[in-house]
Order: structure tokens, then sequence, then C-alpha cells
């Protein structure tokens, strides 16, 4: 990736986003934006909207894809609004970065793309079937299936990204605002989420690539973790060692 290009962040003003704003500008061009307005020079609009995408990719150098709509109660009883959002979507912007010439692209999934596996205990890793439980999971799922699309139709790079539970190490609050005081081997700091991200687009070779991450130790011996710290050079800097683990 050209260091000079700016990376598009989308949905720049969630718990994620704002993470991935403050740890990426800090080496390299930003360009941020949701659907709310954002401080400084962040740019509002809707990134499934074929207009807006186009303006946004212009010039970029690559793309992080955080957006996603709300878990509000009953926002995922349908899956017309979830499958827009974050299926449609993300198709919008990749078709844009392939007119753009963008070339590098990160979408940021979720474990629930293997949901089934998760409760069964199995260990993840990149070469299982998608399992989803819920229309939240399937969302990601086609979102995932999209970046595969474009990496084999149009040759972009991407990168997914599959933490489990996004959450912050200083005040140990998740995106909802909810306080935890145990934590479990599916802990990643939404910071290190933002440092794995930066590290797959600065990586010169990157194909389409699928990297479990999290941040607690006990992640080890329940997901590959190792592809990721290998592969990007990336170590999670939040392990949650301070807090009690779940009963």
């Amino acid at each position: 990736m050209t260091d000079q290009l700016p990376i598009v962040i989308t949905g720049a003003g969630g718990f994620l986003g704002r993470s991935l704003v403050e740890v990426m500008s800090g080496a390299r061009p930003v360009r941020a934006t949701d659907r709310c307005p954002l401080p400084g020079d962040g740019e509002v609009g809707d990134v499934a909207e074929p207009e807006f995408a186009n303006q946004l990719l212009a010039g970029a150098g690559g793309i992080v894809i955080s957006h996603m709509l709300s878990r509000a109660p009953g926002v995922y009883d349908h899956p017309k609004a979830p499958l827009e959002v974050n299926s449609i979507a993300t198709a919008t912007l990749l078709e844009a970065a392939v007119r753009a010439g963008c070339r590098k692209a990160v979408l940021i999934s979720s474990t629930s793309v293997v949901d089934v596996h998760v409760r069964k205990g199995t260990y993840l890793e990149a070469s299982l079937p998608f399992a989803p439980t819920d229309i939240y999971g399937l969302s990601k799922t086609l979102q995932e299936q999209i970046g595969s699309y474009y990496h084999h139709r149009h040759g972009i790079a991407v990168a997914i990204l599959r933490p489990a539970y996004v959450t912050d190490e200083d005040s140990m609050t998740d995106k909802y605002g909810r306080h935890k005081q145990t934590v479990n081997w599916q802990f990643i700091d939404r910071r290190d989420i933002a440092t794995a991200a930066m590290a797959a687009l600065d990586l010169p070779d990157l194909g389409l690539e699928t990297f479990f991450i999290s941040g607690h130790p006990d992640s080890a011996t329940h997901m590959d973790i190792a592809t990721a710290k290998a592969r990007l050079k990336w170590e999670p800097r939040h392990a949650f060692t301070s807090f009690p683990t779940d009963s």
C-alpha cells in the first residue's frame, strides 16, 4: 500500500471504528466515514449508495470495512436491513474500489460466521465451513463471500479479520456500554483489532486470507491465532490477564 494514499475506514463513528481511526491515523492518512456526523474532517454518507462509495474510494490506497447495523433489540429479526447494511454495502464499496483502482481491503468479520463450531467447542481455523446461527452471522458470512468474489474476479487483496468479543480493556466495556467484570478466551481489545488491520494493509503479498484474532492468552487453545501473529507480525497488547476468568 502506498503510504501517502488515504485509508478509508467505514463505520468510523462506532465503538470499533473510533479506535481504527485513532490507531491508523497515527501512521497513515485516514478518510473516515459514517452515516452519522463525525468530528473533524469525517465524511457523512451512506456507503450502500454507489455514488457516495465511488466518491469515497477515489484516490484511496486501502479500505477497512468496519461498519455494521446496530445490534439493538429486534434489528436482526428480519434479514432485509442486516443484509443491506452489512452485506450489500460491502459489495458496493468493493465495486467502488475496483473502479478507483484501490487494491487492498480489510473486512472486520466475526467468529459468528462459524458459530456452530464455536458452540461445539471445535478448534477454530480458516478451513472450517461457514456455520452461522443467526441473521447477524449470516450477514457477516455473505460479507466474507463478497470479499472472496472481488478477490478472485478483480484481484483485490482481502484480509478477513475474525474477532470474537470486542471490548476495551481500560474501561472493560463493550460497544453496548455493558461493563464486564470477568473475561474469557474470546476477549479482544478494539485497539488490537486496529493494529491487526493496519498490519494486513501493510502486507506486500496479501492475497485472500482469513485471520482469527484474540487478546486473551487462553485463545490459543480455542482458535488459530498463530497464523495472524506469524503472517501479520502482530501481537495483541491487551491480554486481560488482570481480570478473573469466567467460571
